[in-house]
């Protein structure tokens, strides 16, 4: 029993001293547990200081950010945004709600939420332009940097800020600095000069398809590009007549460093090319060559045959019988020929820097009409015109002039240039000419009334003698016997044709006379007034083919032409059923009509004389052989002509032109 006892007081004096040490360790970690407490709440406040002082100093970075800032969220609506994106984009968040998918450019919607949904996944996406329309309806560019928000107890997503800037100008010049250099690339590539263009170590950096041509490489201009000169099939032994003097010229060239232009070299097949080579310098540093070579061999060819030509037309034109006279813009002679001086009777040395009073008197006509032709030429206009010029010794002269600018080689009127033939013989037959033609006219209408006078003359005593062996006729009627009266019926007949005879001839005179009384002309009336004055016996038929034109001529001269052309039509048909037939096309300038028959025929050796005064292929009472030499002058008036196509026994086509007014 005092065992346990005993063993009872150790192990409770145990526990007195174990609990007695957990107090002290209580105490002690007590101690340590304030003072850990004390430290976090300093470093927590600490903390807060540092975040309050950080958010400060980030809403003032946000605030004063030069780029355009904002933050929506995870739907697109803008909950946040700095001044630069109010500036940029137009709108303000804190005045009106707005949606971000809202202002992007309709084409662009499906790539915007494709980089949304990459931001989604992986919390930002760097880099991407997309267009979107402002509040004032302006398209822009803009380059945008995103990235997730997260809240800072869950890490769940709560919203998206993004950097963006306008990048429109920059795009733009891009684009249009790209569509320069493809035109560029297209247009070196589309010279028609070859060039290539090498870097300081003789790498070639562009070359054409031109450079190819010319050289016959065998190689594409893309594929001289990145070769060394001497690896780009350049053969120096096959393409130059004198290889060596080439090669050295180049050395020359490349090691001087300075431009070059129209150095001209050979190649063996005969052609020739003008070399250009121009130093590129970058910040006063060498950065490569750059050759162009021009196949000139046709200009060489045609400046050998420009000379060659100038030489032989200097020849002419020194020695031509046309006189040549170059002015100045303001009158005063430049060059005189050989046969102008002879024209004028001035020397050169007189003619050379005086103006064109020396040939005509200052206040003539001919004078202001030279002044007047001066003004067409600084005008650029040629023309040909005449004047009345006196030579050294005073005579009257009179000058056809062709004048035309002349030109610098900048394309400006420098002066004129006048090509001068003497026509004074010329216009002296012209004067005697026209003093012909009147008095040809005056001795026409002459004629013409002495024409008048002897037809009555001759007609007058050809119905007395009808009247007469009329009477005489009736009054032995029954005493003579048959064959006096015979005699009597062909003196009647006789009488009939002289008359008719003198009626053609008066008609033939007077059918190229005087002026055509010009009206409105309807074929078809005349054709159908014909029809009725001549006797168209009942087997044969007159027909219109083609309606005829209206047309404007003297109303009884082509009516003359028509009734002539279908009497003798009808006047020659031989057929049991005759047919005339009456037609036209027309050209460009003409008429051309036909009247056709089924007559006899006309052989080929009588198709001109047909139209000779008093031809007549088929003589008879009724036919004086005037006819169709009367058609034949008529139709000159109106600067046609007339011409037969006839098969004989088939029948005859006479064709016409008239010229249309």
């Amino acid at each position: 029993m005092s065992v346990s006892i005993s063993i009872l007081e150790r192990a409770l004096e145990r526990e007195k001293a174990a609990r007695k040490q957990a107090e002290t360790i209580l105490e002690k970690k007590s101690a340590e547990l304030y003072k850990i407490t004390q430290e976090l709440q300093e470093s927590n406040q600490k903390l807060n200081h540092l975040f309050n002082a950080t958010r400060s100093e980030l809403t003032g970075v946000f605030a004063n950010l030069v780029d355009a800032y904002l933050v929506t969220d995870l739907s697109g609506d803008v909950i946040k945004m700095n001044d630069a994106a109010i500036q940029l984009l137009g709108f303000d968040c804190t005045k009106e709600n707005f949606n971000i998918k809202h202002l992007i450019f309709k084409e662009d919607l499906a790539v915007f939420y494709t980089y949304f949904k990459q931001i989604d996944a992986e919390n930002q996406y760097k880099d991407f332009n997309v267009r979107v329309v402002t509040k004032s309806n302006e398209l822009k560019i803009l380059h945008i940097n995103c990235s997730m928000m997260h809240d800072q107890d869950s890490n769940e997503p709560v919203a998206v800020q993004g950097i963006f800037r306008d990048v429109t100008s920059q795009v733009f010049a891009e684009e249009k600095l790209r569509a320069s250099e493809n035109r560029l690339a297209l247009l070196v590539n589309n010279l028609d000069s070859g060039v290539f263009m090498l870097n300081e170590n003789n790498t070639i950096l562009l070359a054409n398809k031109k450079l190819c041509d010319i050289f016959n490489l065998k190689v594409s201009a893309d594929e001289l590009s990145g070769k060394k000169l001497k690896d780009s099939g350049f053969i120096f032994d096959e393409l130059f007549t004198d290889k060596d003097a080439v090669l050295d010229r180049y050395q020359e060239i490349t090691s001087k460093k300075q431009v070059v232009l129209g150095d001209e070299l050979q190649l063996k097949n005969g052609r020739f090319l003008e070399r250009n080579y121009i130093p590129i310098y970058e910040n006063d540093e060498f950065r490569g060559h750059l050759w162009s070579f021009i196949d000139i061999t046709l200009k060489k060819k045609f400046r050998q045959s420009l000379e060659s030509e100038k030489q032989k037309y200097g020849n002419v034109i020194a020695n031509m019988n046309l006189g040549m006279v170059e002015l100045s813009n303001d009158g005063q002679v430049v060059m005189v020929n050989q046969s102008f001086c002879k024209i004028s009777g001035f020397t050169e040395e007189e003619i050379i820097g005086k103006g064109i009073g020396l040939f005509t008197k200052d206040a003539s006509k001919s004078f202001k009409r030279i002044l007047q032709e001066k003004g067409k030429r600084i005008e650029g206009i040629s023309s040909s015109y005449e004047i009345e010029a006196f030579n050294k010794i005073g005579d009257k002269r009179y000058w056809l002039i062709s004048g035309a600018p002349n030109y610098t080689i900048e394309g400006k009127v420098a002066g004129s240039i006048g090509i001068v033939l003497d026509i004074t013989e010329i216009r002296n037959l012209q004067f005697q000419k026209e003093a012909l033609v009147e008095k040809l006219e005056r001795s026409n209408i002459e004629l013409q009334e002495y024409a008048h006078i002897v037809s009555h003359d001759l007609k007058s005593p050809l119905r007395s003698i009808y009247a007469l062996v009329s009477w005489l006729k009736e009054d032995n009627e029954g005493k003579l016997d048959e064959l006096s009266m015979q005699n009597f019926g062909m003196i009647e007949s006789t009488l009939e044709k002289m008359e008719q005879l003198i009626t053609d001839i008066l008609n033939y005179s007077s059918a190229g006379a005087g002026t055509l009384e010009v009206s409105s002309v309807d074929l078809n009336i005349v054709i159908e007034d014909i029809k009725q004055l001549l006797y168209i016996p009942n087997h044969i038929q007159v027909e219109v083919v083609d309606k005829l034109p209206v047309i404007s001529a003297d109303h009884v001269k082509i009516q003359q032409v028509f009734q002539n052309l279908i009497s003798n039509a009808i006047k020659f048909i031989d057929k049991e059923e005759g047919l005339v037939e009456i037609g036209y096309r027309q050209t460009e300038k003409f008429y051309e009509f036909y009247v056709k028959d089924n007559g006899i025929g006309v052989e080929e050796k009588y198709h001109n004389k047909v139209f000779e005064i008093f031809h007549s292929l088929k003589k008879s009472k009724d036919s004086t052989g005037i006819g169709l030499s009367i058609v034949k002058k008529i139709i000159k008036l109106y600067n046609g002509r007339i011409w037969i196509e006839s098969t004989p026994g088939e029948g005859t086509t006479f064709k016409f032109t008239i010229k249309k007014s």
